[in-house]
């Protein structure tokens, strides 16, 4: 007799899995306002959505203080993504140091070059 199959393993919870996702325009509709090629170019070869924001939050905190006129939300806002990004940051900082350990200790030479082709050229080799 064959062991019965878990159906669990082959059910997922509402967010029990990968929930990453790219939000792109033309995922929605292709009939939306503007042109979802020109929004995907922009997006991949000019600024993402959080480096336009960020201009924008930018330019709002200028022109709050150039009019003596507070936005506290605004301003928090800008702490709170400045400081979230500091934290990821400090994470990749951790991530790399941590291959670089990884990869001294597998291959002592492969280590060395790559250092040294950073530290020759700031590139890697």
């Amino acid at each position: 007799m064959f062991p019965a199959p878990n159906l669990f393993a082959l059910w997922k919870a509402p967010l029990s899995g990968d929930i990453l996702q790219n939000i792109e325009p033309r995922l929605f509709s292709e009939d939306m306002a503007g042109s979802p090629d020109i929004e995907e170019a922009i997006f991949k070869d000019v600024a993402s959505y959080g480096a336009q924001l960020g201009k924008i939050l930018e330019a709002l905190e200028t022109l709050s203080a150039a009019t003596d006129t507070p936005l506290p939300a605004i301003h928090d806002l800008r702490m709170a993504v400045e400081t979230k990004k500091a934290e990821m940051q400090s994470k990749l900082a951790e991530r790399a140091t941590t291959a670089l350990d990884k990869l001294k200790a597998a291959d002592p030479a492969a280590h060395a070059a790559l250092l040294r082709g950073r530290a020759t050229d700031g590139s890697p080799t």
